[in-house]
């Protein structure tokens, strides 16, 4: 009875606490929700519930994927070897938002941003961070898209947004909205 008692102990501590420690990484911080909340692996989480956001604005916060920067060749000049290739077209650029800071390079989804002042100024921070090997937090406010990404096994979610603005984009907690 007291092995399975200090068994029980440490699992009922365990199962109260970690709800309370993983909690952070699905938080709302001001109106933005957690991009690990929609998305996991750069899938959606649930699909018909994304599917059902499809076209609406949401405020989201999560992490540069530096490993997928694409732009221009003037974008091209500031990321330097942290450049991934061409933007969506020659009027935007895009980044990639992962869920987590310590998700793999990959397991993100792509934010479309036209090339409007700030981009730069972004970028630029983008790119101390990955030279630094720290994360880069961001709270991003665009129109979430969602779309089917059938794989061999199963079908899935995609999803992206589309971002009117670079001054839509906030590195850090944004102070004011």
């Amino acid at each position: 009875m007291e092995k399975m008692r200090s068994f029980f102990i440490p699992l009922a501590l365990i199962t109260l606490i970690n709800p309370w420690v993983t909690s952070g990484c699905h938080e709302q911080r001001g109106g933005y929700i957690a991009a690990s909340s929609i998305s996991q692996n750069g899938f959606a989480i649930n699909g018909d519930a994304m599917r059902k956001k499809h076209g609406q604005e949401i405020l989201v916060w999560g992490f540069v994927d530096h490993s997928n920067l694409y732009g221009d060749e003037d974008a091209k000049k500031i990321l330097e070897e942290w450049w991934s290739g061409d933007g969506p077209n020659a009027a935007s650029w895009r980044f990639n938002l992962k869920a987590k800071e310590d998700d793999e390079a990959g397991q993100s989804f792509p934010v479309r941003v036209p090339n409007t002042p700030g981009r730069d100024d972004l970028l630029r921070a983008f790119v101390a961070d990955a030279r630094a090997h720290r994360p880069t937090q961001v709270f991003v406010k665009g129109k979430l898209s969602a779309f089917d990404a059938p794989t061999n096994a199963t079908f899935l979610t995609g999803l992206y947004m589309e971002v009117q603005s670079s001054q839509d984009i906030r590195v850090g907690f944004p102070e004011k909205d």
